[in-house]
């Protein structure tokens, strides 16, 4: 399985309006398509930044949904009128090797970097921490890989209703004594980076 994400800086000051513009192009793009493209805001980092994921059973179903979209003539006319709410746009693609729970409303994505000379080993670390962080806290941790950008990369998604459901999930980590040693433990294998981005779905 396959996600992807575009990345949107709205025009400075047209934030609602460029939002209200995604909304209506990706409700259009998921009726035609049947496709289940969410758009979300990110909270607690830049909050001039609107996201839009996907999930995709095969690369193969990807791009025929690219292809849809960009050989629809209404679909194509409605894109040229971003210029004026959009500043900025990016794509990325990545592989799911571990499957996150249900979508709900706020999701949490930890990124960390395998140290290039232990990818395979940082990759089934990764795996069997995905088991353990998902036995303790009781919800599904997925993984997922880029396919594109900084390709040492390591996602760490889960979902929950509430941001406060997403704090109490990290302290159900914090208080396991087998959370922090493999923590530790991973050190050997990841780089120092370590960041974290929450995102709220708003349609």
């Amino acid at each position: 399985m396959y996600v992807t994400g575009r990345e949107i800086i709205p025009t400075t000051g047209r934030l609602q309006d460029a939002l209200s513009f995604v909304t209506t192009i990706t409700g259009s793009m998921n009726e035609k398509f049947d496709s289940n493209l969410a758009v979300s805001v990110e909270l607690g980092g830049n909050p001039n930044k609107i996201w839009i994921t996907g999930f995709w059973a095969t690369m193969g179903d990807y791009q025929t949904f690219v292809e849809g979209y960009m050989g629809d003539p209404k679909i194509q006319v409605a894109f040229n009128t971003a210029d004026s709410v959009v500043s900025e746009a990016q794509d990325q693609i990545g592989q799911i090797l571990r499957a996150p729970g249900e979508r709900k409303q706020f999701a949490q994505m930890n990124t960390g970097r395998i140290r290039h000379t232990r990818y395979a080993e940082g990759v089934e670390f990764a795996m069997n921490a995905g088991e353990l962080i998902s036995s303790i806290a009781g919800t599904e941790m997925g993984l997922m890989t880029p396919v594109t950008g900084d390709l040492y990369d390591m996602n760490f998604v889960w979902y929950a209703e509430s941001l406060q459901e997403l704090m109490d999930l990290q302290g159900k980590l914090n208080a396991s004594e087998e959370y922090q040693e493999l923590f530790a433990n991973g050190s050997e294998l990841f780089e120092s980076k370590y960041e974290s981005n929450i995102l709220m779905i708003v349609a």
